[in-house]
Order: structure tokens, then C-alpha cells, then sequence
């Protein structure tokens, strides 16, 4: 069925029910957190779609005043304004909060939570950038209210807090931080991609109750058509251990989720988050070595009409989405390769 290339074009969790969920990423990660201290905490808004203003006014200011509490009460060593050594490279905890009240394709409540540090490619030491090293996030609905963000909120906190403690028991590091060396520019996004030739990819469809033999059919049909895409933009693609490597482990992944008609998944009818991974030593400390994105992007696709009138998801329209990805991460990494 999907014989021809030339219509080419982690991890998450389907969310159901009306109560706040958490979901956790890259949980290969853990390792980033020992020895962690200084750690300054930020609350910003992202998404907001026609919400109320009246009760969110001072809401960062509400959320961030109860982060810092549970963190400061569970022994998390947080920034203090006072504090002079180390700040060139001070981790940041930021917690985005988007709230919608069109939940057809986003949920109603969403707090995402991202560890940030400074951090230096493995392969390249001479770059060093600003990296999420620890991701989550939580939903919660079926609609916005104080309560629910409160309780979205605290669950990212308390799972930090967990995940946090399990990384640095009573005899961890924490006091004994090693010291950074100097910290160098920033490099930006594009400058991550400079001198590499080649990289992993993964493909993978979101499973659900709709997933059949048919869905894991195209999503086998995307991985070949991608890898085949990459090639001929003249991309090599690793395949062993040594020349994974050499890249640092650079890897490129693709995850797709498709909703039905007239099914409440807080999602739109095509969603693909496209995410660069390179391996990163922590500039605060060089022994720790973890997987970090480097590079992400995001596209969407709609439902279309068939011939008797009724909304449906067509491959066209899900290969369509996948193509402009692929087509967008080759851009950037020819780019920062001085290659057309």
C-alpha cells in the first residue's frame, strides 16, 4: 500500500479524563539532577486562549511564591539573590503554563516544566549552550479554573521534588558541587548542527485505541521514506556504536499523533513533534554526560471532507505534515553545514 517514497512526505502519553495527569520525559536523565543546587525557579505564561484575566492576574507570582515554598520545605538548594559564586551557569527550573478555553486541540489546563542548564556537546566541547536536561509536563480539564491549575501545578513540583531526592539521597554531592570552569559564549541552536554528517532517526505514531495493522503499516512506511529523504539530501545516517559516537549520539525523532473525528483527545487531527538529540556534558560538571534536544519543531494537519460530507483523516494529510518536518530539520542542517 505505501510501495512509493515519492509521497513522502518518545515518548508521550494519550491523556483521558477530566483530573490532572502528569507525564515524564527522557527519563534517562536522572543522572543531570545529582549534585544540583543554586537553582533559580521561573513561572511564565505560554499559551492563552481567551481565559479569563480576573483570577489570573497575579497567578505566576501566586504559583511561583508556592513552588519556591515546596522546593525550600523538600531540601531543594535554590538560588538566592544574594549568592554571587556560580551564577555565570545557574541552572533555571521554568514551569510554562498555557491555559485554553478551545480544548479541541489542546487541553484546557497545561503546565510544562523544563530543567535548564549549561551544557557542552561531547562531540565539540568548543560549543556550549542553554539545554533542557529534564522535561514533564502535566494537563489537566475539563475546563480552567484556579483549582485545577493549582493541582497541575503542585504535581509538577511534587514530581520534580521526588525525582530530585531519588538523584541526591542524604550522602549525594550536593555539597560537594564541583566547581565550573569558565564559561564560555552560547552557541546558538543552528550552531549545534554545524560539523556533523549524519545522524539517528526514529519514527514512531502515538498508540491508542485507534492504532491498527493499517496505522502501524504507514508508520513502518514513514521510517523507510524518511531515512531514504535524508539520504538524498545527502545525510548519512548511523547505524553502529562507533559512529554514533563520533556524532555524539546525535538522533532525530519524529512523533506522530493522530486523533478521529468527534473524539475529545485534547489534540488536533495531526500533531508532529520533531526532536534533535545530542549527547551534552554539564558545563558545572564535566563527568556527567546526558541526552539532551538541542533542536525542536512542531507542525499540525487538519481534518478534510470526503465525498459523502463527513470530516476524515487522510494519509495525504498526515504525510504531508511529516514531508514539511523533514524538510525543515534538512533546511537547518545543511545550513549550519554551508551545504545546499
Amino acid at each position: 500500500m505505501y510501495s512509493s517514497a515519492g509521497k513522502f512526505l518518545a515518548l508521550a502519553f494519550l491523556f483521558l479524563g477530566l483530573t490532572a495527569q502528569l507525564s515524564a520525559a527522557q527519563r534517562d536523565d536522572e543522572q543531570s539532577l545529582q549534585g544540583l543546587k543554586n537553582i533559580e525557579v521561573v513561572v511564565k505564561f505560554g499559551r492563552m486562549d481567551g481565559n479569563p484575566e480576573k483570577w489570573h492576574a497575579n497567578i505566576l507570582l501566586t504559583l511561583e511564591g508556592r513552588a519556591k515554598k515546596k522546593l525550600a520545605e523538600a531540601g531543594v538548594p535554590l538560588y538566592q539573590s544574594t549568592d554571587e559564586a556560580g551564577t555565570a551557569v545557574r541552572p533555571r527550573l521554568i514551569f510554562i503554563l498555557s491555559l485554553n478555553s478551545v480544548t479541541t486541540t489542546a487541553p484546557p489546563v497545561r503546565v510544562a516544566t523544563q530543567l535548564f542548564q549549561r551544557a557542552r556537546l561531547s562531540r565539540d566541547a568548543a560549543k556550549e549552550l542553554e539545554v533542557p536536561t529534564w522535561v514533564m509536563y502535566g494537563v489537566g480539564g475539563p475546563m480552567v479554573t484556579p483549582q485545577m491549575v493549582f493541582d497541575v501545578f503542585d504535581g509538577q513540583v511534587d514530581l520534580f521534588i521526588k525525582t530530585y531526592n531519588a538523584a541526591n539521597p542524604a550522602s549525594s554531592e550536593v555539597s560537594r558541587q564541583t566547581t565550573p570552569d569558565a564559561s564560555a559564549q552560547l552557541c546558538d541552536t543552528a550552531g549545534t548542527f554545524a560539523g556533523l554528517s549524519s545522524t539517528r532517526i526514529y519514527v514512531s505514531f502515538r498508540r491508542d485505541q485507534f492504532t491498527d495493522a493499517r496505522r502501524v503499516l504507514l508508520e513502518k512506511f514513514v521510517q523507510e521514506a524518511a531515512e531514504t529523504k535524508l539520504k538524498e539530501a545527502g545525510i548519512k545516517l548511523t547505524r553502529y556504536t562507533n559512529e554514533e559516537e563520533k556524532t555524539g549520539n546525535a538522533r532525530l525523532s519524529l512523533y506522530v499523533k493522530l486523533s478521529e473525528p468527534n473524539v475529545h483527545l485534547w489534540d488536533p487531527p495531526v500533531g508532529v513533534e520533531s526532536k534533535f538529540y545530542q549527547t551534552v556534558r554539564l558545563v558545572r560538571d564535566p563527568r556527567k554526560q546526558t541526552e539532551a534536544m538541542t533542536w525542536e519543531s512542531y507542525d499540525t494537519g487538519q481534518f478534510v471532507k470526503n465525498d459523502s460530507g463527513k470530516l476524515t483523516l487522510t494519509d495525504e494529510v498526515i504525510l504531508d505534515v511529516i514531508n514539511r518536518q523533514i524538510d525543515e530539520f534538512i533546511k537547518v542542517f545543511k545550513a549550519a553545514n554551508n551545504q545546499r
